[in-house]
């Protein structure tokens, strides 16, 4: 449970929080398993806390430090994260449905079985974080980074990722129904076996995607770049002997656009 002193410390307002931090950085901090509803957070030191189970839902967290804490289980409910650092934090199974992440740095964290379902996550970056299971359903990943990710499994359905970096990212049966990834960079990413109906995949690199295992029929592929792309399994053993990958590749094109 949080440790009533830091409560009452932290009540003091951000101000006062941040200068007890600094004259105490090696005092772990325990907030955990409490209700800190609505409160006002923006720019606070949280910083290796132990947030565990707590609940956030409308706190105001903008351009909080929240690096290397515990959020494992937390209600973060139409929170606020703008900017703030959540690197290498420990998020798995929290419910961040609806909050506002824009340019928040989630880099190396664990966001496993999270819940992000409706959040503004446009310029977030994810880089090399573990999404594997996430629910990412009609949420606004425009411009965000998401070089490595591990997105195994995750449901990404209705949402927005033009011009998102998903390059060398795994998206392995993850759910990508009816998702745009318009100009997106996806290059060497691995979407095998994942979820393709009606996904708008218009004007994106797909340079040394593996689409192995993939329904492609009911995508949209238009002035997308597919050079040296695995999807020779959507094709005849025939045509695997007969024609060239590039060759290949141009048929499923002609076929996708006739």
């Amino acid at each position: 449970m949080a440790n009533k002193e830091q409560m009452r410390q932290l009540d003091n307002g951000v101000e006062e929080w941040n200068q007890w931090r600094s004259e105490n950085p090696s005092i772990p901090i325990d907030l955990s398993h409490t209700k800190l509803i609505g409160w006002f957070l923006s720019g606070a030191n949280l910083a290796q806390a132990n947030l565990e189970g707590t609940d956030l839902s409308g706190a105001s967290l903008h351009q909080a430090n929240l690096s290397g804490a515990n959020l494992k289980r937390t209600q973060c409910l139409g929170a606020d994260l703008s900017q703030a650092i959540v690197s290498h934090a420990n998020l798995e199974e929290a419910n961040l449905s609806r909050v506002d992440a824009q340019g928040c740095n989630f880099q190396g964290s664990c966001l496993r079985r999270a819940y992000f379902t409706g959040a503004e996550l446009a310029h977030a970056d994810f880089g090399t974080a573990d999404l594997r299971e996430a629910k990412l359903d009609r949420v606004d990943l425009s411009h965000a980074q998401l070089t490595d990710a591990q997105l195994q499994g995750a449901s990404l359905s209705a949402s927005r990722l033009m011009y998102a970096n998903l390059t060398a990212a795994s998206l392995e049966k993850a759910n990508l129904s009816e998702t745009k990834l318009n100009r997106s960079d996806l290059s060497h990413v691995n979407l095998n076996q994942a979820i393709l109906d009606g996904t708008n995949f218009l004007g994106a690199n797909l340079t040394g995607a593996t689409l192995t295992q993939t329904d492609l029929s009911r995508t949209n592929l238009s002035g997308a770049t597919l050079e040296q792309a695995n999807i020779q399994e959507n094709f005849s053993d025939q045509d695997k002997d007969d024609r060239t990958l590039e060759e290949c590749v141009q048929a499923a094109l002609d076929e996708l656009m006739s």
